[in-house]
């Protein structure tokens, strides 16, 4: 049985990254029905793996901070090429990570808690004629794991955003879902095809689909024979037009995936410039990576509570760049925990903020930030 669905997977299009793109030991195909599939697949990971690795060390464009080498110069508008791709997942499915990493640089804030992403974002890049436009979108789940109306909003705003788009990726955090089954995903799967589930117009098509297996990288490797059951499983949920096991974080399997998504483009003039990364400005930039830093410093709900206000952000002579970001508490005692005993928790923030800001402009960056209580 295990050995039909294996059959089945490499028989898709974008499986064939685990076949052929990686270097692979000689004799039998590691999927060939002389080798045992599971050892197969074992032995695939572990290669990709091992490939990704050289390829960060080369400096290849995976760890959200790398230069984007590929952006090409002018391209006639009637010689361009476009594919829009909406991102859609649960919450910690790793979404944000997937696109900062195949943009090549912070398009969303990065956090193990939930919900880091409040904002559609969109993250985009260029390689000869062809663009590839990304839309990062909130997690989304099922309305009765709605928390309050404006978390209702936010999902309901993805699916919006991401039914417009040309292909839809799926994302599933599959070290987790190997672990337990998590019910928000086949509701998840579900919803998407149905217009009146999502709020659509009752002659809405849902875009075609491809499924994304993310954090393969933690799965121990006595587990990983189970991920090829997975796959099939999640299938039979949904149609997929394809299949792609990759680690967003190390970077396994994405130089596949992202020669898939430009292969797909169709005519169609760019959304950005061949040299953008996202639509977002240097100012909602700065205010998206001192946001994430509050997200990994603080715990609980005080992240969600704060507000960032931008008081500046203005180039100066000699080439460098001053920020000016207020960051707002519900009350004096989460001032306090901002701050950190001697001042360690905002000079975190301020530390990594700035360090990040500097990487990814390529200049040098003086940012302020004070702390301070709104008012209500």
């Amino acid at each position: 049985m295990l050995l039909q669905r294996c059959t089945t997977l490499v028989s898709l299009r974008a499986f064939r990254p685990l076949l052929g793109a990686w270097s692979l030991p000689s004799g039998p195909h590691p999927l060939s029905t002389d080798v045992d599939p599971e050892a197969g697949l074992a032995a695939l990971l572990a290669a990709a793996e091992a490939e990704s690795q050289q390829l960060a060390a080369a400096g290849a464009p995976f760890d959200g901070d790398a230069k984007r080498p590929w952006a090409d110069s002018e391209v006639p508008a009637d010689q361009q090429r476009l594919l829009q791709a909406g991102v859609v997942g649960v919450p910690n499915a790793g979404k944000s990570t997937l696109v900062n990493a195949l943009v090549g640089t912070k398009v969303s804030a990065v956090s193990p808690k939930t919900n880091t992403t409040e904002q559609m974002r969109l993250g985009a890049f260029t390689s000869g004629v062809s663009q590839v436009v990304l839309y990062d979108t909130p997690g989304v789940v099922g309305k009765e794991h709605y928390k309050n109306p404006a978390h209702q909003r936010r999902v309901r705003g993805a699916w919006t955003a991401a039914g417009d788009c040309d292909l839809l990726l799926f994302l599933v955090d599959a070290a987790r879902e190997l672990q337990r089954a998590d019910p928000r995903i086949a509701r998840l799967l579900a919803d998407s095809a149905s217009p009146q589930r999502l709020g659509m117009p009752a002659d809405w098509q849902p875009p075609p689909a491809v499924l994304v297996l993310n954090k393969v990288d933690a799965v121990p490797r006595p587990d990983r024979k189970h991920l090829l059951p997975l796959a099939d499983r999640l299938r039979q949920l949904r149609q997929f037009e394809d299949v792609f096991f990759i680690s967003a974080k190390k970077g396994t399997g994405l130089p596949e995936l992202r020669e898939y998504l430009l292969h797909r483009a169709t005519p169609g003039e760019w959304t950005l410039d061949a040299d953008q990364a996202t639509d977002r400005g240097e100012e909602e930039q700065a205010l998206e990576v001192v946001r994430e830093k509050l997200f990994l410093r603080l715990y609980k709900e005080l992240p969600y509570a704060c507000q960032l206000r931008l008081g500046s952000c203005l180039p100066l002579h000699d080439g460098s760049m001053r920020i000016e970001i207020d960051i707002l508490v519900p009350h004096e005692g989460a001032k306090h925990i901002v701050i950190g005993s001697a001042g360690a928790g905002i000079a975190f923030i301020h530390d990594h903020a700035q360090a990040d800001l500097q990487r990814m402009w390529g200049r040098p960056v003086d940012l302020l930030l004070r702390v301070g209580v709104a008012k209500k």
